[in-house]
């Protein structure tokens, strides 16, 4: 495809200091201690009980300094539940509202301009990049908000205040290949997702979906006459594509009109 971007508002936290990176470990669900600079992960921050409080994207920008970024609108919840178990750690927190550019196709960072930190795109098997800054600028034409929306509905993945919500278990977002890892040490809310991933079945999970008909937010999608799950989002024109809470086990359900919706992992793109 030819290169597009799209500008869009981003929330960050930038933390830094001689304890940013033990901090930051022992409270979100990501390695850090591993991460080299420059590197970006997927991370959610838990409350102690276990529930998703923030959803974001976590890049080591310095030696001591990481940027966190998350949905406008959702960094202020973020940075509030990152402090509030400082206590007297050598750790700093600053919020920001930025900017962030998503370069859609093969185009060089280089020619950019007023960008602060290039960070990994999370969307699976997708090598694209993201410019954060104040007011960041790439002279490529603009993807509308419609385009882009379908993108991020084929290739891209569920986002804190659509799909993902404040509160929900993250067990069930079928993003924990992403943003968990289980071979850490203790962090916030390691509990809850432990013991729910040892467990099998009976989940509802956060799947792909795709329609030659029409699929409407919170529309029930049935599998031999049962209720299995609903629609969470879907593009406004055909072919229909989108994210619904599902049964686990289910690859094809009925629609809203009776025609069959496809239904694959997350982890796969459209076709």
């Amino acid at each position: 495809m030819n290169a597009f971007i799209k500008s869009v508002p981003r929330d960050v936290v930038v933390v830094e200091g001689a304890e940013a990176e033990p901090y930051l470990h022992g409270q979100i669900s990501q390695d850090v201690n591993d991460m080299t600079v420059g590197e970006s992960r997927l991370s959610f921050l838990l409350e102690p009980r276990g529930k998703i409080e923030s959803l974001f994207r976590i890049t080591r920008s310095g030696d001591q300094q990481y940027v966190l970024d998350t949905e406008f609108g959702h960094g202020e919840l973020l940075l509030s539940s990152l402090a509030r178990f400082k206590l007297r750690s050598k750790v700093e927190f600053v919020g920001s509202r930025w900017q962030m550019i998503s370069i859609l196709g093969q185009a060089d960072a280089s020619q950019a301009n007023n960008f602060e930190l290039v960070a990994a795109s999370s969307w699976p098997g997708i090598g694209y990049s993201d410019l954060l800054g104040e007011s960041p600028s790439l002279d490529l034409p603009e993807c509308s908000s419609e385009d882009y929306e379908r993108l991020r509905l084929s290739e891209g993945l569920p986002v804190i205040g659509s799909e993902v919500a404040v509160g929900d278990v993250p067990n069930e977002t079928d993003l924990l290949d992403l943003a968990v890892s289980f071979d850490k040490g203790c962090y916030r809310g390691q509990e809850l997702v432990e013991r729910i991933d040892a467990r099998s079945g009976g989940r509802r999970l956060i799947r792909r979906v795709q329609s030659e008909s029409a699929l409407g937010s919170g529309d029930a999608l049935e599998f031999d006459g049962e209720i299995v799950g609903e629609v969470l989002t879907s593009t406004s024109s055909g072919p229909y594509v989108g994210f619904a809470r599902l049964r686990a086990d289910v690859e094809v359900v009925d629609g809203p009109d009776g025609e069959p919706v496809n239904v694959s992992s997350i982890h796969q793109v459209a076709v």
